[in-house]
């Protein structure tokens, strides 16, 4: 059976744990991986953590996009 990618199992981390305060350490210790690809997909993705404090990240809920065509339609 394969592994989901690292990318989603900090995903589905970060939407289970909206609004907490987290360490990178504590990300990488729960979904098994390493600091660097937590650091990697935070800096990926800056809308979804906030730094609290040093090394201490508030997680923050998806925000939905929506794109506007030429016609300021969607």
């Amino acid at each position: 059976m394969r592994t989901p990618s690292k990318s989603l199992l900090i995903q589905n981390y970060v939407n289970n744990h909206v609004n907490a305060l987290v360490k990178p350490m504590d990300i990488a210790t729960a979904v098994s991986c390493t600091v660097q690809s937590v650091y990697l997909y935070i800096r990926k993705n800056p809308t979804r953590f906030t730094s609290a404090s040093r090394g201490i990240f508030r997680l923050n809920a998806e925000q939905n996009q929506v794109f506007l065509n030429s016609e300021s339609t969607i």
